[in-house]
């Protein structure tokens, strides 16, 4: 038995984090579809995916219930997966919800910051505006946001955010190689949006961090509309 007495030396116990068969093949499976190595509207095999990730069926099956959750893909009447397709309308739910979300985070962040929060956001900010990889620049823009959800300490404010999240990072990195297809400095509209809304949570001024946040997201919103336009044109 493992004493635990406060007294008796360390024994060099760790929390331990458990990440199942399920959780690991979610991932790969979110990564690929994200950075559009599996397209938006792709159909998923199960016994092909299950083939190439050298799993049985039972994990892709329980990793495909979770992103569907997630809104990242969707199971037709027979069963069949495919990548999900996002509509304007689409697009519309999630900006307005974004909105809602986050133009309460940022007000809270302001209110709330801390210097932790404030260097990171400021490492943030700077690491975007050298960063030229396309995956990269996603990572960090969706990171973002993350730190000022996070910031805001809200715990049920951070898990409204984490329904919408995946959704927003899948439409947000199908925006950025867009833009670098049609020679779109990528990080432009991102360092744009963020620049406010670090100066207003730096200023801890809570209306203007929100306003920031709400003209960020209507811009985001309007880039995902014409690249809806331009994809059907």
């Amino acid at each position: 038995m493992i004493s635990l007495d406060a007294s008796a030396p360390e024994q060099g116990l760790q929390p331990v984090r458990r990440f199942t068969l399920a959780e690991e093949v979610a991932d790969q499976v979110r990564r690929a579809i994200i950075s559009g190595q599996i397209a938006e509207g792709s159909a998923i095999s199960e016994p092909k995916l299950a083939a190439q990730l050298a799993v049985s069926r039972v994990p892709v099956r329980e990793a495909l219930v979770e992103l569907e959750h997630d809104g990242v893909v969707e199971f037709d009447h027979r069963g069949r997966c495919q990548v999900r397709q996002f509509s304007a309308e689409d697009v519309r739910e999630i900006v307005t919800l974004r909105q809602t979300l986050e133009v309460m985070s940022a007000r809270l962040a302001a209110q709330k910051l801390t210097a932790e929060t404030a260097a990171s956001l400021q490492e943030n900010v700077q690491a975007l505006e050298q960063e030229t990889d396309v995956t990269n620049i996603s990572r960090l823009d969706v990171a973002f946001h993350d730190l000022i959800m996070q910031a805001a300490g809200h715990s049920r404010l951070l898990t409204c955010w984490r329904t919408v999240r995946a959704q927003f990072e899948l439409l947000l990195a199908k925006a950025h190689r867009w833009q670098q297809a049609h020679d779109i400095p990528v990080t432009d509209h991102a360092l744009r949006g963020h620049r406010p809304i670090l100066t207003a949570i730096l200023a801890r001024d809570a209306d203007k961090a929100g306003q920031a946040m709400r003209q960020h997201i209507e811009d985001w919103g309007e880039l995902n509309y014409k690249l809806g336009m331009d994809t059907e044109a």
